[in-house]
């Protein structure tokens, strides 16, 4: 994996190996959604020929795919569409994601990922989110993890960063979705009910969708929810 905090940075990838190689270039954004599209470009680092140009606006993409592919240096670059720059205080952050094989790293987030609140009250909270769907209608094998604590600070949520990382306290529900029709794996949505909150308060509700092999252990952030818990009801 590479990884790269500001879009105007220049990537180097080297391909090993004797054979020529489909070369998969996927791209996330750290801010969901995010807050400018970046074009994307895959150049050969001997002579700096253009392989391919793809224009990422989505919060994740498989922005670049090009076949047989030699063993070298190769170059990523990163530039927002418009040349501008992030407002003071705040940066681009992106991370890149090389990969020579046929299967997809990461998982799957429907067109629509965002995670809204389904009803509120002074002391719990139930939010739903969309799932993504698989061939003839069926839910993908993922896991969903919904991640919950206080707001205390305006810092950004960073959704690059590993939620392994944080505090265990606030992770509260994980489920994993089968390739079944019906019951729960067959559901357009998942809700999930929040217990415990306190009135008043103000919360940041996380959704991470991840993979279920081992062979891989990345994963997709969902946009945040922020959630006021009313004084009174």
């Amino acid at each position: 994996m590479l990884k790269t905090s500001r879009p105007d940075k220049t990537l180097k990838y080297q391909l090993t190996g004797r054979v020529a190689a489909t070369l998969n270039i996927y791209v996330r954004s750290c801010e969901v959604p995010p807050h400018a599209a970046v074009r994307v470009q895959l150049e050969r680092e001997a002579d700096g020929d253009v392989l391919a140009t793809h224009v990422v606006d989505q919060s994740f993409e498989k922005a670049v795919s090009v076949s047989s592919v030699v063993p070298g240096s190769y170059r990523v670059m990163m530039s927002t569409t418009d040349g501008a720059r992030p407002p003071r205080g705040r940066r681009y952050r992106w991370t890149v994601l090389v990969s020579t094989g046929d299967r997809i790293p990461y998982p799957r987030l429907p067109g629509d990922a965002r995670v809204r609140l389904a009803s509120g009250g002074c002391r719990s909270t139930t939010v739903a989110w969309p799932l993504p769907r698989g061939p003839g209608g069926a839910s993908l094998s993922q896991r969903y993890c919904v991640h919950v604590e206080p707001v205390t600070t305006s810092q950004q949520f960073n959704a690059c960063a590993r939620p392994r990382r944080r505090r265990k306290s606030v992770k509260i529900f994980c489920h994993v979705t089968g390739n079944e029709r019906g019951g729960d794996g067959g559901n357009a949505t998942m809700t999930q009910t929040i217990s415990g909150m306190k009135p008043g308060r103000r919360y940041s509700v996380d959704v991470y969708a991840s993979t279920t092999t081992r062979k891989t252990k990345e994963f997709l952030a969902y946009e945040r929810l922020i959630v006021d818990v009313p004084r009174t009801c």
